[in-house]
């Protein structure tokens, strides 16, 4: 359960987590944000969750298995999820079509992204590159640094782009920054940076442009495009009121959602400003707060619940969704085994 889900995310800055134990939290949230602080989690269990989970031989910090890219149980395709209750911790769990099995313990774990083939982790700090079909594997990493300063606070939003470029957004005492880190570490200030994001989703359009969430002149949280070659950002006007966003890993297509629908549109939609058809729309009192694409945008995932009169959100599910031509149609419907998340892929 989670009461207020955006308010410690609406210019707050605070951890990407998305909690989802009864917290008590802002009861002030418009539209497009929140004006207050952020709440004190309360020590409750959250209710037993009704999909399948199992805990097999492959847990375990040192712990292999096979292949999961592209891995069914029949045709129905993987997700792959950062979420507590792994050992006592965060750690990567798998959902095949609403059976979830907890796989890898990450101690320390804040974010994970997807990038074409290759998977992005922040653990204490650092960056860490891993193969989607090996997502158990360590592999490369690199730790951002300004000069041989390493950076403050918690990466709670990444992307990397095809040039090799990484986006980070760290939340630190109670606000957010944005950062671009080079191969070697090296870390700079986002520049321009977002005014008053609504959250620290990012995510990279092409080699120099970078997808982040802005607040407009009258606080509307928008989409907005930072060019990072020429400093200059631009707030796309054709949805009003996004408070989470995903880009397909081939980046073709973009999955943003309001408080009343999910859409998902070409990119060159989004850029030029037209307004998305609804491509989901949802109920008075559900809310989501995290949204995954598969690798050509034709699979949509998303973290839901519902709220209920007195702001607390509660029976999340993990939904699943299916492109055919323009319509989409519900393919999984499950609930969650954890009580907080820190990002999800699909592994295709």
């Amino acid at each position: 359960m989670i009461r207020d889900p955006w308010s410690r995310l609406a210019g707050l800055g605070a951890r990407r987590t998305r909690q989802l134990v009864p917290i008590a939290f802002c009861l002030s949230v418009a539209a497009t944000g929140c004006a207050s602080g952020v709440g004190t989690a309360a020590p409750t269990v959250p209710p037993s969750p009704t999909g399948a989970v199992s805990f097999g031989p492959t847990d375990g910090p040192n712990a292999t298995a096979p292949s999961l890219a592209g891995s069914t149980t029949g045709s129905v395709p993987q997700l792959l999820v950062l979420a507590d209750g792994v050992q006592g911790g965060v750690g990567l769990w798998t959902d095949t079509g609403g059976s979830w099995a907890a796989r890898w313990p990450l101690p320390g774990a804040t974010v994970l992204g997807r990038d074409g083939q290759t998977l992005v982790l922040a653990i204490n700090g650092a960056l860490e590159f891993r193969a989607e079909s090996s997502p158990q594997t360590p592999a490369k990493s690199v730790s951002p640094r300004r000069g041989t300063t390493p950076l403050d606070g918690a990466v709670v939003g990444v992307d990397r782009s095809d040039a090799g470029a990484t986006a980070i957004a760290v939340s630190q005492s109670g606000g957010l920054t944005f950062s671009t880190v080079a191969a070697d570490g090296s870390a700079a200030d986002l520049m321009p940076a977002p005014e008053s994001p609504f959250g620290p989703s990012v995510a990279w359009l092409d080699g120099q442009r970078l997808a982040v969430l802005a607040s407009d002149a009258l606080q509307v949280s928008r989409l907005a495009v930072v060019d990072t070659a020429k400093h200059e950002i631009a707030l796309l006007t054709g949805l009003g009121g996004v408070r989470v966003f995903a880009l397909s890993p081939d980046r073709r297509m973009l999955a943003a959602t309001t408080e009343s629908a999910v859409y998902v549109a070409p990119i060159g939609d989004w850029l030029a400003n037209r307004a998305p058809s609804g491509a989901i729309s949802l109920d008075p009192a559900q809310v989501v707060w995290d949204l995954a694409l598969n690798a050509d945008g034709t699979r949509l995932a998303m973290l839901s619940g519902t709220e209920n009169a007195n702001g607390v959100v509660a029976d999340i599910h993990e939904l699943t969704y299916v492109r055919t031509g323009s319509n989409w149609s519900k393919k999984t419907d499950s609930a969650v085994p954890f009580s907080q998340a820190d990002g999800q892929v699909w592994l295709d």
